[in-house]
């Protein structure tokens, strides 16, 4: 049986032509795989505008030939289309298909992949278990005429730009309708949630180690033994963090039962009037701050509500586009919504208007409204009391503060439709509440058109009572996520080891340091959770499985 290679190439930014894998970059590698795709008539690399020279650079330096298709930009269904097209115009069987920044790409597996296609007469096949990166997908000639003609079909799908799932996604679609095959891995992996491409900085860092530790340990290029090694290794599981969490603001609009400042403050840290406080960060260390995450992390999410409600700041307009100033970071904004007003919201839409479109697959801004509740009463349970327009501290109970919040998400959804989330924190106290809320906010007449987010309780390592209803920890405890993967940064420039600590643990400060010195300080408590070793706070705490972005 025939196949065609075809690679994808069209992405925009790329670590893929990086000469970082012993003077060879990851499209070079992966050139290099293709030369053992057993059967293949020939190689197809789909490219932009951005990456058709260094291709052709590449395809000449190596001696390889191949066909060169160009478009400016990739959706889906022009991904389908032209492998359909390409498969036919060859006389090949299927196409073999991977994105070209894959520097691991298994040639033993891409065999058993290809021998089980044949062999089960399968319309799709790929493998499962493994991390991201080690395999191509193989698609039956037939199959890629429908899933062109589907992808024509599914606007939602088939419009969408070309990532990783793409294929998959079209297929999802009608799932019922192919023969799927799977090669599965000896264990589960993808609980790693390793990405071996080199599209990001944070995963060009992973392959890198990956490739150095493989040839000083000197492991096998095989997916299951890079596999294996990745679950034990510090520098392929953190690279830079993807999530910065930082304490623009040192105040609230709306009291809040499971905030640990409230229980030991009580209401100093509300707002009593807004804009009547100055920033708890000044907006040029914010600035200084953002350039040095572009600097490192490349691209992340920059979240402005670590310890505060950013919409206490009457200039945050001037924080967002700080974030904004560089393509490749996205913003999250965390609110009570007493403070979202439609000046504010305006003022914060234009200044995501005046900046270019982006090639950040991530929302400019994502806002974040706590409801908490289906009702005002169950909302005053966790709520009660807030900063009224008069300035005053008042009880919730005089005032509807649940109203505000309600209505926030409205009006925050009529300027940034599909990226506002009305979020409940479970606990015991709302608990009853939980269906009447995910039934009301999940459907798509709701104000926020369906998106809802079900956050779960944090008692801070014990600082707060435990109020969780349902114990949803993996019964073999991994890693923890935010050591691995967040920074948070408060207003002063410290950072402690986590959020858990609060303003506690703190092991550096960026303003003095720097982002990449204070990341490094931490490394060694990540170790000890990849060994398995969990003291001092993290033994009590169970946030380590939850994920942010």
């Amino acid at each position: 049986m025939k196949s065609i290679v075809f690679l994808y190439a069209g992405f925009e930014q790329t670590h893929a032509f990086d000469s970082i894998f012993s003077s060879q970059s990851a499209f070079e590698r992966t050139l290099t795989w293709t030369r053992g795709v057993e059967g293949s008539l020939g190689i197809v690399v789909a490219v932009s505008e951005k990456t058709d020279g260094m291709v052709r650079s590449s395809l000449k330096s190596q001696g390889i030939e191949a066909k060169i298709i160009k478009r400016e930009v990739w959706l889906t269904r022009d991904l389908l289309e032209q492998m359909a097209l390409s498969v036919s115009q060859s006389g090949a069987d299927c196409a073999v298909y991977s994105f070209a920044d894959r520097p691991f790409l298994d040639s033993v597996l891409t065999k058993s992949l290809l021998k089980d296609h044949f062999e089960y007469a399968a319309e799709y096949t790929f493998a499962d278990g493994y991390p991201e990166g080690f395999a191509p997908e193989v698609i039956d000639k037939g199959t890629l005429n429908i899933l062109a003609s589907l992808a024509k079909e599914k606007d939602k799908v088939g419009l969408s730009p070309v990532k990783t799932g793409s294929i998959f996604s079209v297929i999802k679609t009608d799932i019922n309708s192919f023969e799927i095959e799977t090669v599965i891995a000896e264990k589960d992996w993808r609980m790693l949630r390793l990405d071996f491409s080199c599209s990001t900085k944070e995963k060009t860092l992973a392959c890198r180690n990956l490739y150095e530790e493989a040839l000083d340990k000197k492991i096998p290029f095989t997916a299951r033994a890079l596999s294996e090694h990745s679950e034990s290794s510090v520098k392929v599981q953190r690279t830079v963090p993807a999530f910065y969490s930082v304490q623009i603001s040192g105040f609230y609009g709306v009291e809040s039962v499971y905030n640990p400042l409230f229980a030991e403050n009580g209401n100093s840290a509300l707002l009593s009037a807004k804009g009547q406080n100055p920033p708890a960060m000044p907006l040029e260390k914010f600035r200084a701050l953002c350039a040095d995450i572009a600097s490192y992390s490349e691209t992340a999410v920059v979240s402005l509500s670590a310890w505060g409600d950013p919409l206490c700041i009457s200039s945050l307009a001037d924080y967002v586009d700080s974030v904004l100033q560089y393509p490749e970071l996205s913003v999250l904004i965390e609110c009570d919504g007493l403070f979202v007003d439609r000046a504010t919201v305006d003022l914060v839409s234009s200044v995501v208007k005046k900046h270019p479109v982006r090639e950040n697959p991530n929302p400019p801004v994502t806002w974040i409204v706590s409801v908490d509740a289906f009702s005002e009463a169950a909302y005053n349970l966790l709520h009660p009391a807030f900063a009224g327009e008069s300035g005053i501290v008042k009880s919730a109970a005089n005032q509807s503060a649940y109203a505000y919040a309600v209505n926030a998400v409205a009006l925050l959804e009529e300027f940034f439709p599909g990226d506002v989330y009305p979020q409940f924190m479970r606990m015991n106290k709302n608990e009853n509440e939980l269906e009447s809320f995910y039934r009301y906010w999940h459907d798509s007449s709701s104000p926020s058109k369906g998106r809802v987010i079900i956050q779960k309780y944090d008692n801070f390592c014990g600082k707060l009572s435990d109020e969780k209803p349902a114990d949803l920890s993996p019964l073999t405890r991994p890693p923890c996520w935010h050591l691995k993967r967040d920074m948070t940064i408060l207003a002063d420039g410290s950072v402690p080891m986590c959020r858990e600590c609060v303003f506690s643990n703190l092991q550096g400060n960026v303003f003095n340091e720097g982002i990449a010195s204070v990341w490094k300080k931490m490394e060694e408590k990540a170790a000890s959770h990849i060994a398995g070793k969990y003291a001092d706070l993290c033994g009590e705490c169970d946030e380590y499985y939850t994920f942010n972005f």
